[in-house]
């Protein structure tokens, strides 16, 4: 049994089938592939949904075909404010001119076809389009990628580096569209950038930023953890049937800097159950979680493929 981190994909023994089969990161510069961009109702997709559906097929590093349409869905099309005021999206906008999802997203499948996949923190919309293939039966998205993102961190360190901020430094407009057909072009725009100005030297530090690690290995230090670790200073239960051995589910938490806890306590922070076993109304520790909850505490529960989910995606970052 193991846990670790390979090419900046996360391998959980036992548990390998609850995460998504995305594929790998590539820090490079391609002459060909797919730039997309996505718009949704927020960030979680598991909760939110996709609006806006562009991308740009490259080959060359010339677009040579474009891809765009905004998307409607068989029950609710609601656009919270926030939204709307970003991108201006709205909801009769989607009704009066959006395509059905499973229509759009079988298109989308298809424009993008076997090409690496590249975008602006584009883990974020691989998540949705994984998903939503794996909805509509189409071909698993596991294409590997390159996320501009990582390139701009390296090039612009110690600085906020939002598309909008790449955008306005490389002259390239002065806002960002927030639509995706045209933020895939204003990205291409941005790598392009790179691609003109980058040292082989910047391009080994992208490379040496994707993790490689064993989690379960001692003596993991701060510098390896890196970024926007989910399990830093949580306290953490693992209770009912986990994919993962329960050890090494403990280990794992502790070695990243949490703490692994056997029984739930007015202070945990997440309880992770199993897949079968988070929808038990009578499980013990989720009673207990919730006793505790109606008492004040502030007790998550997550179920073992959301938790790895996000330990995944921190494995990318």
């Amino acid at each position: 049994m193991s846990i670790f981190i390979k090419n900046g994909v996360l391998h959980v023994s036992g548990a390998q089938n609850k995460l998504r089969g995305k594929g790998q990161e590539l820090p490079s510069f391609l002459p060909d592939y797919t730039m997309l961009d996505i718009e949704t109702t927020g960030l979680s997709p598991y909760r939110d949904h996709v609006t806006e559906l562009g991308g740009v097929k490259v080959r060359n590093n010339k677009i040579v075909a474009r891809y765009s349409n905004l998307v409607t869905y068989p029950g609710s099309n609601k656009v919270p404010a926030f939204i709307t005021k970003l991108n201006g999206i709205t909801e009769q906008q989607l009704l009066d001119e959006g395509i059905p999802v499973r229509r759009a997203m079988t298109e989308f499948r298809e424009f993008i076809g076997d090409d690496v996949i590249i975008g602006y923190n584009v883990n974020f919309d691989l998540n949705f389009l994984y998903d939503l293939t794996k909805k509509f039966k189409l071909a698993e998205l596991n294409n590997d990628y390159v996320d501009v993102l990582r390139l701009a961190r390296v090039y612009y360190p110690r600085q906020h580096n939002r598309l909008l901020d790449c955008i306005r430094r490389a002259g390239i407009a002065q806002v960002e569209q927030h639509h995706g057909l045209a933020d895939s072009i204003d990205t291409k725009k941005v790598y392009d950038d790179f691609r003109e100005h980058f040292t082989d030297e910047l391009l080994q530090q992208a490379k040496d930023k994707v993790k490689n690690l064993d989690l379960l290995a001692d003596g993991l230090e701060s510098w390896q953890l890196g970024f926007r670790n989910p399990v830093n200073n949580k306290k953490i239960v693992f209770a009912g049937n986990l994919g993962m051995a329960n050890e090494e589910a403990m280990q794992l938490v502790n070695n990243l800097g949490g703490q692994a806890q056997v029984e739930v306590t007015p202070d945990t922070d997440y309880l992770i159950m199993g897949d079968h076993d988070f929808f038990d109304k009578n499980n013990a520790a989720r009673l207990k979680a919730e006793e505790l909850n109606h008492d004040g505490s502030k007790i998550k529960r997550w179920s073992e493929k959301f938790f790895l989910n996000m330990l995944d995606e921190w494995a990318r970052s």
